[in-house]
């Protein structure tokens, strides 16, 4: 559910609730169930809104890397390392 449409939900609520209240039928029951209603489009909204806060994903340029070219082996690993054999 996209922000646009959780805001004509939560128009269409007040503009029900204005109505119902111009009308006069808006009871304590009524404001009841309205409660309940506006509880839940609270929460509607933060779930409608939340992950694209949180997920927004940035694309970094990439970074060119000098590479070396590989070089054989000159010495032995043990004299390259410095260590002795025992005889």
């Amino acid at each position: 559910m996209s922000v646009r449409s959780y805001w004509a939900v939560c128009g269409i609520f007040m503009l029900a609730s204005v109505l119902l209240f111009a009308a006069g039928y808006m009871t304590m029951m009524t404001l009841v169930v309205f409660g309940f209603i506006a509880f839940g489009l609270t929460f509607m909204g933060m779930m409608c809104v939340l992950p694209g806060a949180v997920s927004r994903v940035t694309h970094p340029e990439p970074v060119k890397v000098e590479t070396m070219a590989i070089q054989p082996i000159r010495e032995t690993p043990a004299n390259a390392f410095h260590v002795f054999k025992s005889a």
